[in-house]
């Protein structure tokens, strides 16, 4: 027997930000943003190139991970399930994507394009966008919808049991650390998929996994 499965997902305190004025003229940032041919806060904050820079920043073992909402969103993309998806940054912007987008799977061609919509709000600027920054808040997204946040001190579940309709599946899309006080206030309901930690991508193939068996997809 098969079955209808539609969710929509939120990759939750996603480490994706524009360099912050506070490190725009470090020595770090600014060598990358030249050898780029840009400015330095029109450059994407990454924790590989700008660790140096960020040292003193707020939170930043959080911060400057753009390659976890990179894979992530490769992963989700490449399947139908998806009705709706949605980006929620760190620094609390609400990115809507179009389930039929494909993003580059060259991480610098992919960083380019997220910096393009961080700096101009969608891609492509024109007609129907592909990705844009919504004038809502958390709060809005999560209207109508039942909240599930994936954590590892959720109550244990499976993956089919929460591919569901109306379900908005909240994943974080970040390194280390805990949810923001933020999405704590709207995804109160945890489960967890698995008996150990596992990555965001590893979270996004359990899921995806899950709806597809029971969609009866090989």
């Amino acid at each position: 027997m098969q079955f209808s499965v539609k969710i929509d997902i939120i990759l939750l305190d996603s480490s994706l930000e524009l360099v912050p004025k506070e490190i725009v003229n470090h020595p770090s940032v600014v060598k990358n943003a030249m050898k780029r041919g840009k400015r330095p806060e029109q450059t994407i904050l990454d924790i590989s190139l700008h660790y140096s820079a960020m040292k003193n920043l707020p939170n930043f073992r959080k911060r400057g991970r753009p390659d976890i909402l990179h894979q992530t969103l490769l992963l989700i993309l490449e399947e139908k399930i998806m009705d709706e998806i949605y980006i929620h940054t760190i620094d609390s912007k609400i990115i809507r994507v179009d389930p039929s987008m494909r993003p580059p799977k060259n991480y610098d061609r992919f960083i380019g394009l997220m910096e393009k919509l961080l700096i101009e709000g969608r891609v492509p600027k024109e007609n129907n966008p592909l990705m844009e920054i919504l004038n809502v808040k958390l709060e809005d997204i999560v209207k109508g919808k039942n909240p599930i946040l994936l954590s590892e001190d959720g109550k244990r579940t499976s993956p089919e049991a929460l591919c569901k309709d109306n379900n908005l599946i909240g994943i974080g899309a970040f390194q280390s650390g805990d949810f923001s006080s933020e999405v704590k206030s709207y995804f109160y309901e945890r489960y967890s998929i698995s008996s150990r930690v596992l990555e965001a991508q590893q979270v996004v193939c359990r899921l995806l996994s899950g709806c597809n068996y029971l969609l009866g997809w090989p």
